[in-house]
């Protein structure tokens, strides 16, 4: 598995695993959610104690877009370690499961905040917060 950063051993230490889905419409557009910064995320976060990546994936779409999905494969872990401005006293590690996934139907409206949107690739690679997702979504592109 790569690793992106270094963990700095002199903050607290919060690992997160999640799960992450890769979606493309037609258009070859990937869906993200987007933050208040304007900074993108796939769909998907954290997997809870006792769950699989694959459910906590299927619940996480649920609740940021209201739309079920159909994962389709496993494209591959990789993980980050940073020091978010939101938390400056922790140094933070993703290990994150990359999927791809198709969207669904609606069932229900999103619990989070964050937009929906579909962007563009070039969008994607200046935008996407996590550059461990972005290594995945490339190396399954074929574009490394």
């Amino acid at each position: 598995m790569i690793t992106f950063g270094e963990r700095d051993y002199k903050l607290n230490y919060w690992k997160r695993t999640g799960a992450y889905a890769v979606i493309q419409n037609d258009k070859k557009q990937f869906l993200c959610v987007k933050d208040s910064d304007s900074l993108l995320f796939l769909v998907g976060g954290g997997v809870d104690e006792g769950e699989s990546p694959e459910n906590a994936l299927l619940r996480e779409s649920i609740e940021e877009t209201g739309h079920e999905i159909r994962i389709a494969e496993e494209i591959g872990k990789a993980e980050r370690h940073w020091i978010s401005s939101k938390y400056p006293s922790d140094s933070q590690h993703n290990v994150g499961t990359l999927y791809a996934a198709q969207l669904l139907e609606k069932v229900a409206e999103p619990v989070e905040k964050e937009i929906m949107c579909w962007v563009d690739y070039s969008e994607l690679e200046k935008n996407l917060l996590h550059e461990h997702h972005l290594y995945l979504i490339k190396q399954y592109l074929d574009i490394l």
